[in-house]
């Protein structure tokens, strides 16, 4: 079986982002790191973006840009520097003056990102 944080990462990249954020979790409940919880914070925002909110994700893409710069340019394997520009990118997709009700981001207009444990392969 693989661990956790390996487990994340291939959730993460298939696109199954509640099971990425499990397997972070379960990292984080061994070693409770802020860099641990921003990714939590990104599964979440992108899971909930899926299924077509966007208050919710627009305060947690922030808190996970916030929770995640402090360990740039890399940390754990990951390319953070990179993340960052992958959240920007997603929360620029977020228009401020919508809420959860009165409108969506369109699923297939926010970029993909695959994480690789030695960097992150660039975003489409």
């Amino acid at each position: 079986m693989t661990d956790p944080f390996t487990r994340a990462i291939e959730n993460f990249n298939a696109e199954a982002y509640r099971e990425a954020l499990l397997a972070f979790e379960e990292c984080w409940a061994a070693e409770r790191t802020e860099f641990l919880r921003g990714l939590i914070q990104l599964c979440n925002a992108l899971n909930q973006l899926r299924l077509g909110l966007v208050t919710s994700p627009r305060y947690l893409l922030a808190r996970a840009d916030a929770l995640l710069a402090p360990y740039a340019p890399h940390h754990a394997g990951l390319d953070v520097d990179h993340l960052l520009a992958y959240i920007a990118a997603v929360r620029a997709l977020i228009p401020d003056d919508v809420e959860t009700g009165h409108g969506r981001v369109a699923w297939e207009q926010v970029p993909r990102l695959q994480l690789d444990v030695e960097g992150s392969i660039p975003f489409s």
